[in-house]
């Protein structure tokens, strides 16, 4: 299949029906040539991660309401004449028309080529909105919502910084599996360097994934900021362990790792075509003390004895993701602020029914991929304030502009009685 046609499908798919950028790529790719394929991971990306700066750039060109489909054509054209510079304009311009016709016949195959052509013309251009925030947020291809969301809770400042963070290209980070590996064989690669921020990750130059680091298991995909939650954790061999969201299993693994494969995790998930994907990746990577449970964790007595305590709990709950907008920026796309509030009740009930199976003297970690003040911290406030036994040890909030990785929070709470 055509490069930009199979890319225009991709990308409407994500943008119009609300697939999941990761997975349609990954169910899809394969259908291009193999030497095309990075072209067109990079349209595809590039379009979600700029789509809003794009489309306000070509929307100035037209004058009527046009069609979704040809709309996400004209994001997906626009992104390659201001952001590619090795695909030359006519190409694009051409390619575009073609698709056209696909999508309605050709009715709007001229209105394209029209618009396309002032692009071309007016090159990347500021973009001004109502105020200064919406005019950042409009440049830095940010709903204005999440510029403004962050403005409020944190500062201005800190908000501008991390939407400019997310525009820039995310480094391929791992950690290595200290059940088969260690620091110093991997470093041996030359294409390998030592995280600056956690124990046992590298960044890694190009494609980990085709190596045999990976495919042998040695090293996993997960990014610096992440493998802090289970380093917070700090689970020791022997130990009970209790992971209430644990899919797709990487921080199980780790944690799994830190014990030496010693003592028990249980692992928690309520999709079980999820929990399948935590036992595929124990497998790969050598790890047999964790048993998956397929359980909606807002009540574990479904699956857990009455008496049974643990010594760690880790509850990496689902989050807005606004952490990690720079690897999936279709969330960009796909949130709503309305989407916070959902999300708020189900940490909070997580985090409680967490607390109740922990030892006296237990660890329990609450993290989340996210930046926004009601999700992290004001949820652990409302936790301590209701559960006069548990204290907090640490919490941490890692933006994505400190080192270039993914925006995190986590809480480290101590359970006293």
């Amino acid at each position: 299949m055509n490069s930009r046609q199979l890319a225009y499908d991709i990308i409407k798919n994500v943008i119009i029906y609300g697939q999941y950028a990761n997975l349609a790529l990954k169910q899809n790719l394969q259908l291009g040539k193999e030497r095309d394929q990075p072209l067109i991971t990079n349209i595809v990306y590039g379009t979600l991660q700029n789509q809003i700066y794009c489309r306000n750039q070509w929307l100035k060109h037209v004058d009527r309401k046009i069609d979704e489909s040809v709309a996400v054509l004209l994001d997906m054209s626009t992104y390659q004449l201001l952001f590619l510079d090795k695909v030359p304009d006519y190409a694009v311009v051409s390619e575009a028309v073609d698709i056209c016709r696909h999508i309605d016949s050709g009715r709007a195959s001229g209105l394209v080529n029209a618009v396309l052509r002032k692009v071309i013309i007016e090159g990347r251009t500021e973009l001004v909105g109502k105020d200064d925030l919406a005019s950042f947020a409009l440049n830095a291809s940010m709903p204005e919502w999440i510029i403004r969301l962050w403005s409020k809770q944190y500062s201005e400042e800190l908000a501008k910084e991390a939407a400019r963070s997310m525009l820039v290209e995310s480094k391929t980070a791992g950690r290595i599996n200290t059940l088969k590996t260690s620091m110093e064989e991997v470093l041996q690669d030359p294409a390998m360097h030592p995280s600056r921020i956690s124990t046992f990750g590298v960044i890694y130059e190009g494609n980990l994934v085709a190596t045999p680091w990976f495919t042998d298991g040695k090293i996993v995909l997960q990014d610096e900021a992440s493998q802090l939650v289970s380093e917070l954790l700090d689970a020791q061999s022997g130990e009970d362990i209790l992971d209430i969201c644990a899919a797709p299993g990487t921080k199980t693994a780790s944690v799994a790792e830190a014990m030496n494969n010693i003592g028990s995790i249980v692992a928690c998930e309520v999709h079980p075509q999820r929990t399948e994907l935590i036992e595929r990746l124990m497998d790969k990577l050598g790890v047999s003390i964790v048993d998956t449970v397929t359980v909606d964790s807002r009540d574990l007595s479904e699956v857990l004895r009455p008496e049974r305590r643990f010594d760690r709990i880790l509850a990496d709950v689902p989050c807005s993701g606004l952490g990690v907008l720079r690897r999936k920026p279709d969330i960009k796309i796909r949130i709503k602020p309305s989407n916070l509030d959902e999300l708020i009740n189900l940490q909070k009930d997580l985090l409680n029914e967490a607390a109740n199976w922990l030892k006296v003297g237990g660890i329990l970690v609450y993290s989340t991929c996210t930046i926004n003040k009601k999700e992290n911290e004001r949820q652990i406030e409302i936790f301590l304030n209701e559960h006069e036994g548990f204290t907090l040890v640490s919490e941490r909030t890692i933006w994505p502009q400190d080192v270039g990785t993914d925006g995190f929070y986590m809480a480290k709470l101590q359970r006293n009685n």
